[in-house]
């Protein structure tokens, strides 16, 4: 029973020190960029990379019923990681401006005042954006476009989940440009099931797109 003990403790100093290597990442490299130590695309793959691992460690949190807002605040790192948070939108919102066409700019940085999930969020989000895209691809081939209103209202809910995940605009262009392609030439489409096939495999790159993001597979 004492090595059992030992172990629970063991794991729980583990736990807390990964968060706490997380969360001082991303404070330490913002601190290295703001003195000008680290440059720009440095600093924003280092809190994308993080931001990553925060994603699987809050999974491990949820699969092993560990409350994050409880670990936080027994050991008093509330503040130190909603500042992370922060930082972590800041870089959201500079990903959605930066490399756009001009009239596009004020279109996506309306677009960037949605993210305001945390990283306590995430997991429920990775599991609605994986399960969103499972069920697109399966209405498509299994319903064609006979349900049309529904395939469209999954594209948009697909489209709006992974608004809320940081770093994610680049996939979610992808998503949009293939339901545009879809909406503009399925009625006109001699070969329906070749065209639905096309879609679903770009659909299905996309979708390893997003799991390779995460590592979430492998």
């Amino acid at each position: 029973m004492v090595e059992e003990n030992n172990f629970q403790s063991e794991t729980k100093l583990d736990i807390e020190s990964e968060l706490y290597a997380f969360i001082n990442t991303i404070l330490n490299a913002y601190e290295k960029f703001k003195k000008g130590i680290i440059k720009d695309n440095f600093f924003q793959k280092k809190v994308r990379n993080t931001i990553n691992d925060l994603v699987k460690f809050n999974i491990y949190l949820d699969e092993n019923k560990i409350n994050l807002s409880k670990l936080l605040k027994k050991m008093n790192f509330i503040t130190q990681y909603y500042k992370a948070i922060e930082i972590i939108n800041k870089i959201s919102a500079l990903e959605f401006s930066g490399a756009l066409p001009e009239e596009s700019r004020s279109e996506k940085l309306q677009d960037s005042k949605v993210i305001n999930s945390t990283v306590l969020e995430l997991p429920g989000i990775t599991l609605e954006i994986t399960s969103t895209f499972i069920t697109l691809m399966d209405a498509l081939k299994l319903k064609g476009f006979h349900e049309i209103e529904l395939v469209n209202k999954l594209f948009y809910d697909l489209n709006g989940f992974l608004k809320k995940f940081p770093g994610m605009d680049d996939l979610r262009r992808k998503v949009k440009n293939i339901h545009k392609r879809m909406v503009s030439k399925y009625q006109d489409i001699e070969n329906v099931n070749l065209f639905i096939e096309e879609i679903v495999d770009e659909l299905y790159q996309t979708f390893k797109e997003f799991q390779n993001k995460l590592n979430l597979k492998g």
